[in-house]
């Protein structure tokens, strides 16, 4: 049975970062409406933008409510707002622990309860893109790697339960992104020689993957998690900090 093409009403979080702009700019491309959530305004003051602090509840609920109202409803979310902090798990200091948390992983949980609460009338599409820090285990990243990780397995239980709704969810797990928030040069040479592609990604491919899991090319795909990282998850343990570990 052919099914008649709508235009999708998509929300972003951190939409104005390097990942977050190209994952708009695809969406746009293939004809969705699309409001920007973020901290800071994005650089195309075309793109509508709403300011949200995702690691506080009051300011999330009004910023999807207003989203929601500026769009007519909210069909797909695409969740990028995020960040980082590198320690050694010896030195880690609680407070980080717990801002990376508030941040990265009950963020998210926030902007995803409010998104359903709009998609439960007609279905709907998550995409939370965390990384591959939290499938392996890399030095420094204890704090980030445990909110990713902690993100994806709440994903897989978000699709459980929200299938009979029609909402999807799925996760987009990056290695290093070009232009992302991986900075340390030394780091990222580091993951390109331990990367089979020998490079890292870049940001169109990761946009591109975003854009493929919310559309209906991908209606019957959910609870996965997909990693876009050039097959370095899938060979070994390294350490991105020094020389390449023998084999």
């Amino acid at each position: 049975m052919s099914q008649i093409k709508r235009q999708l009403r998509s929300v972003v979080t951190g939409g104005s970062g390097a990942v977050g702009r190209a994952v708009i700019a695809a969406m746009v491309a293939r004809g969705d409406e699309v409001v920007c959530l973020d901290l800071k305004a994005p650089s195309d003051p075309d793109i509508c933008f709403i300011k949200v602090d995702v690691s506080e509840r009051r300011c999330v609920d009004a910023a999807f409510e207003q989203a929601a109202q500026t769009l007519g409803g909210i069909d797909t979310l695409v969740h990028a707002a995020g960040v980082i902090s590198i320690a050694p798990f010896s030195d880690l200091e609680e407070a980080d622990f717990e801002r990376m948390v508030n941040i990265n992983m009950l963020g998210a949980f926030r902007v995803a309860q409010q998104a359903c609460t709009y998609m439960k009338a007609r279905g709907g599409r998550i995409v939370f893109i965390t990384s591959i820090h939290g499938q392996i285990g890399v030095p420094g990243r204890c704090a980030y790697a445990t909110t990713k990780g902690g993100v994806a397995a709440m994903a897989r239980v978000m699709a459980a339960e929200l299938a009979e709704h029609r909402i999807r969810v799925n996760v987009l797990a990056p290695g290093p992104i070009e232009g992302g928030m991986q900075g340390d040069d030394r780091s990222r040479a580091g993951w390109v020689t331990a990367t089979p592609s020998l490079r890292v990604a870049y940001l169109d491919e990761v946009a591109g993957a975003a854009a493929m899991l919310t559309s209906e090319n991908a209606s019957f795909v959910t609870g996965q998690i997909i990693a876009v990282d050039g097959g370095v998850s899938t060979v070994r343990a390294f350490d991105i900090t020094g020389p390449e570990t023998p084999k």
